[in-house]
């Protein structure tokens, strides 16, 4: 018996459950007709179908942090067609049992040692297994984010130079999908990699292939996990933008510290799991904010622990020689920030609260990674945005260093008071995944860095302003590539990660009057085809689409 609650546009609840994160979606006028609110399995297949029934587009909420309006908004190719939001985010709950004889209820011979629900937000992940397992998951640390979208668009996170991507470690899932062609209902199944045929494929497809494209994930199932670190240390630094210089001289120095960034990770990247505690830095993971003058300073926030899930004695050596490394190149001691998270801008920090570098295991925060992992856990306020990314297999070019000099640094401006470039770490085994064996639709698999381009404001007529800003910094970064960060052979780039999407990418124009026909490749790179065929497979009727979901056929020009 199905429980949903349906919320139209009568409920007063209507207008607050349209929206997601990113307050720029619902556009004007283009919100959804219905919101269905699923708590079980069963709701989710009953709601789904009522809605297709009623003749509904539907799309799929779960923790509502899609940076673009995927969810939200209603597409003028489907000429007025109502759409429903199909809302997981009360589907929640982990099963867990060591004896890993979990079965789902549409292949019970199928076996695992843990089963997560797709409403899951990240936060309550982590303390699930922590508290019963004392295991984790590699995902990202903004607490509210929903794993349904994160997980299957192959989410990383502070472990995963130590442990890989999600969808490195996901095992098989229950899934909605089309009945059949013609049909306008879903079915139940389970899928894993001892599925044949298209049902293989679609759990593949599931493993980094993007959310929203072939239908609706209820269920995820891990026959094995991580342990969880004990501790770790956390640290971040502050480097002023005046401590590089002005002019030419500055813009320099700048680029010493941002090549020795780069740098250290592509000499150490090889020992991310050496026998040799002294060498072994898979669980460095760093995040450099890269902000705007107006936002702050430029902070690099560090995670540390062991191979071992431990800190202190020479295991602490990899920490220990990046932040000297670091420190070296900005030429000057930097400011030690008592507080700062993961996601979105870092706050100038007052210069009480700051203090200078005495040494690096002394001035970071030791915690309970479990702990820390909640003091760093932050997603910023529900506020409008702007996202690109891309990833970086080699060291930062003369121009892209010229693109953050001048965007960042080159004036104040207060409508840029949460503005930044963020550059993380990757690598490690994330890069040493055998696709042969474990095989996923993540196809980045040889970079060290991953870049996100964010811009943060809350008024709606400063919408053109930000937009520009943000396209016009991605134009002149990328511009020896023609404005986008080419995954061709020889390319320094391996393009952009799906779930940081970015509707500019579908198009070679700023007028969006032409298609890109590459721009699936950006994002799927070498796994493109494959997913296109698994669409036409599994999803005919495209009956789960979205601005940039997987098509039936290659883009065209």
């Amino acid at each position: 018996m199905s429980d949903f609650s349906l919320i139209d546009s009568q409920d007063p609840r209507y207008a607050t459950l349209q929206k997601g994160f990113n307050l720029r979606f619902p556009s004007t006028g283009q919100g959804a007709n219905a919101i269905y609110v699923c708590k079980t399995p069963q709701d989710v297949l009953d709601a789904a179908n009522a809605a297709l029934a009623h003749g509904h587009r539907i799309t799929v909420r779960s923790g509502g942090h899609c940076y673009e309006g995927f969810v939200a908004n209603k597409l003028p190719q489907d000429h007025g067609q109502p759409l429903a939001i199909i809302d997981l985010s009360l589907m929640t709950g982990l099963r867990y049992r060591e004896a890993c004889d979990i079965a789902s209820p549409w292949n019970p011979a199928a076996r695992y040692r843990f089963a997560a629900a797709s409403g899951n937000q990240n936060w309550d992940g982590y303390l699930d297994l922590y508290k019963r397992a004392n295991r984790t998951l590699p995902g990202g640390s903004c607490y509210s984010v929903g794993t349904g979208g994160h997980i299957v668009g192959g989410g990383y996170g502070l472990l995963s130079r130590l442990h890989g991507l999600t969808v490195d470690w996901l095992s098989g899932v229950d899934i909605l999908v089309p009945q059949g062609p013609g049909s306008r209902q879903l079915v139940a199944k389970h899928v894993n990699l001892q599925s044949t045929g298209a049902d293989r494929d679609l759990f593949i497809a599931c493993r980094g292939g993007g959310g929203g494209n072939f239908g609706i994930i209820l269920t995820y199932y891990y026959a094995e996990l991580p342990k969880a670190p004990q501790e770790a240390y956390w640290l971040s630094l502050s480097y002023p933008w005046d401590s590089f210089g002005t002019g030419t001289a500055g813009r320099a120095a700048f680029a010493r510290f941002m090549r020795a960034y780069w740098q250290w990770f592509a000499d150490h990247d090889a020992d991310w799991n050496s026998p040799d505690p002294a060498k072994a830095n898979g669980g460095l993971f760093t995040l450099l904010k890269v902000q705007h003058r107006s936002t702050g300073d430029v902070v690099l926030n560090i995670q540390y622990t062991g191979l071992d899930g431990k800190v202190g004695g020479a295991r602490d050596q990899p920490f220990l020689d990046f932040v000297a490394t670091m420190n070296a190149a900005a030429g000057a001691a930097p400011g030690i920030n008592l507080a700062s998270n993961w996601h979105g801008p870092s706050r100038r920090v007052a210069e009480p609260a700051m203090r200078l570098l005495a040494h690096p295991v002394a001035d970071a925060q030791k915690m309970d990674w479990l702990w820390l992992t909640q003091t760093i856990n932050g997603s910023g306020n529900n506020q409008r945005g702007k996202y690109k990314s891309s990833y970086h297999k080699a060291n930062f070019s003369d121009v892209e260093i010229t693109a953050l000099w001048e965007y960042l640094n080159g004036s104040d401006d207060p409508r840029l008071n949460q503005a930044l470039v963020q550059i993380d770490s990757y690598g490690g085994r994330i890069n040493r995944n055998d696709e042969t064996a474990n095989p996923t639709s993540v196809s980045q698999r040889a970079s060290l860095l991953k870049s996100q381009f964010q811009v943060y404001w809350t008024n709606p007529a400063d919408d053109a302003f930000h937009l520009k800003w943000i396209a016009d910094l991605y134009d002149e970064y990328f511009a020896q590539y023609g404005g986008k960060p080419s995954y061709q052979p020889g390319s320094p780039f391996q393009g952009c990660y799906i779930n940081y999407p970015d509707t500019d990418m579908k198009y070679t124009d700023a007028s969006r009057s032409r298609i890109d026909p590459n721009w699936l490749h950006l994002y799927y790179g070498d796994k493109t085809a494959a997913l296109i065929a698994t669409k036409q497979r599994v999803d005919p009727d495209n009956l789960f689409h979205h601005e940039m979901s997987i098509p039936l056929a290659p883009p065209h020009a």
